[in-house]
């Protein structure tokens, strides 16, 4: 599987999170809601700067493999994580839009499929009694000391 190389612009590319919900409005109170979708997908619009020639001649090249030949490649974004994470992307068709030009510097957009990377419900779990116990950098202050220092300090010289 290919991996994209170039950096996407940090700004101006708003995630649409995977939903995986049927949902049905009532008259009154809460929507019914049920999980319809496993492993849903993730839509992003981001743009490249194509700001030198080694760049536009990369970028071309990939794209045109992918449009003769449709096939999934990894590149690294920020979506659903808080940090980069590489996702399992996919080019929406009729999606490419080329930015306005301003000599031989210009930007693409494009929209992509992502497939979520999954951390798993006892993570998210986990993550969750944290924050309901209270403060959790608190919690990682006081386990960080446990670790690195009482537990050190406990052991000796064993």
């Amino acid at each position: 599987m290919n991996n994209f190389a170039l950096c996407p612009l940090q700004r101006g590319y708003t995630p649409n999170v995977a939903n995986n919900l049927l949902e049905q409005e009532l008259m009154g109170g809460f929507a019914r809601q049920r999980m319809q979708f496993v492993n849903n997908v993730h839509t992003v619009t981001p743009s490249v700067m194509l700001d030198e020639k080694i760049k536009q001649q990369y970028f071309w090249a990939f794209w045109n493999s992918h449009q003769k030949n449709p096939r999934p490649f990894l590149w690294r974004l920020m979506v659903d994580d808080v940090e980069m994470t590489t996702y399992v992307c996919q080019f929406v068709a009729g999606s490419l839009q080329i930015g306005e030009r301003d000599g031989k510097v210009y930007s693409v957009s494009f929209t992509l499929r992502l497939k979520p990377n999954h951390t798993g419900t006892d993570f998210d779990e986990t993550i969750i009694g944290m924050w309901e116990s209270g403060d959790p950098r608190k919690l990682l202050s006081l386990l960080a000391k446990l670790v690195n220092e009482d537990l050190p300090d406990a052991l000796g010289s064993i």
